[in-house]
């Protein structure tokens, strides 16, 4: 079980990487298109849509990372005021929602997503640029997984007291 939660973690903390490496293409984008508005007066019609997907793929794939170095608000705001058996069952019942709630996304996200390919969806932003946006659906269900993951993992070692 310990290798299982120890690839779980792994991929958690590789997600949470590329997430966080989406930085760099989402400041050039950001950059770019103030540049070409500021200076040209005529700022892309993808920029606007393309920061929108950048930037929700990050948030979605950093979900699980987060949980991961357990830096979700429970342990910055709540956690320290509580101590002892009340701080334990505090942690399941939060473990226990983010278990439940992971699964309900993944459950939720994949139907979304599946419509959403079936019609070959695009943006209603109704730009020039109009983009196809199933493809970003799918982020849904994968990071809904991967947190869903993260969360039996972090419940498990909730439950046997391990720290790995």
């Amino acid at each position: 079980m310990k290798k299982l939660i120890e690839g779980i973690e792994k991929l958690s903390k590789f997600t949470g990487t590329i997430a966080a490496y989406l930085i760099i293409p989402l400041t050039l984008v950001v950059i770019y298109t103030v540049l070409m508005r500021r200076f040209f007066g005529n700022s892309p019609d993808w920029g606007f849509e393309v920061t929108i997907f950048i930037f929700g793929i990050m948030i979605l794939l950093t979900g699980a990372d987060t949980l991961r170095i357990k830096g979700h608000i429970i342990v910055d705001v709540i956690q320290p005021f509580i101590k002892g058996k009340l701080s334990l069952i505090l942690l399941f019942l939060v473990n226990i929602i983010i278990v439940v709630t992971a699964f309900i996304l993944l459950t939720k996200g994949i139907e979304l997503a599946v419509e959403s390919t079936r019609i070959m969806e695009h943006s209603a932003h109704q730009t020039s640029f109009n983009p196809s946006i199933w493809w970003f659906k799918w982020f849904i269900p994968i990071a809904a997984f991967i947190l869903w993951l993260q969360s039996l993992a972090e419940f498990y070692k909730l439950w046997t007291k391990e720290d790995m």
